[in-house]
């Protein structure tokens, strides 16, 4: 018999299926993110038609059979539709940053209360931004959901062996494959020079500073995480990013 799992959710992905269906990918706050089966829903009269929008948050119920990993949905209702951000095109690119993170490295059903508490926090921040602080929030939360997945930048002293780096106007060495800063003895091919203000900035995200929105200083940052996320992400790619104004 299948269990009847009632949560709240974020709609991460959808894809047709057949004439009127769809596939989502939604995470949940009780069961993380799942794959469920939204027959009829592209029917213009269909009750579950607009509930499935990306981003939306919403209360779902589905059956859960434990030999499958594709669910039926069989109600859903909105619980935010999220207008403020769907009224401005790069807000809405933005939204679908960590949606597009969050669907391409979450495994399936394993339960991360972070993760969508990490969603609904930015989505709330985001509605309420300026349009010239949607990048650098993006950013922002790009840098803590990393940490979040176990790859926080190692930035106290060198990543390696552990010896102070000196932070200096001139450049500060950040090893994507060591994730962190190291030593000159510590240099490596993927190395990238980092101004010892984006080291700063970077303490001040992960410190939960109150930070100056200013978007020069997130540009080493911008070229950073796609690197990053490519090296330990097995070749990731958001293509939501690219796009980010």
């Amino acid at each position: 018999m299948p269990n009847i799992i009632k949560t709240e959710s974020f709609i991460l992905k959808t894809i047709p299926f057949k004439e009127s269906s769809l596939i989502a990918s939604v995470l949940t706050k009780k069961s993380g993110k799942v794959k469920l089966l939204v027959k009829g829903c592209r029917r213009p009269k269909s009750k579950l038609c607009g509930t499935m929008e990306l981003f939306n948050q919403a209360e779902i119920i589905y059956y859960k059979r434990e030999s499958k990993d594709l669910y039926t949905l069989s109600d859903a209702s909105v619980i935010n539709h999220y207008g403020k951000i769907r009224t401005n095109n790069n807000k809405v690119n933005a939204a679908m940053v960590l949606c597009e993170f969050f669907d391409k490295t979450l495994p399936l059903e394993e339960t991360d209360a972070n993760a969508y508490t990490h969603l609904n926090d930015y989505l709330e921040e985001l509605a309420r931004s300026d349009a010239n602080a949607v990048k650098p929030l993006a950013l922002c939360y790009l840098l803590i959901v990393l940490a979040g997945a176990g790859f926080k930048p190692h930035l106290d002293n060198c990543v390696r062996c552990h010896s102070p780096v000196a932070y200096n106007d001139k450049r500060v060495d950040f090893s994507i494959s060591g994730g962190g800063v190291v030593c000159s003895d510590d240099f490596d091919d993927t190395v990238v020079f980092l101004k010892s203000d984006t080291i700063r900035l970077l303490k001040e995200i992960y410190n939960n500073s109150s930070i100056c929105i200013d978007t020069g200083r997130f540009e080493e940052i911008e070229k950073l995480i796609p690197e990053y996320l490519r090296y330990h992400f097995n070749q990731l790619a958001l293509n939501s990013l690219k796009f980010l104004e």
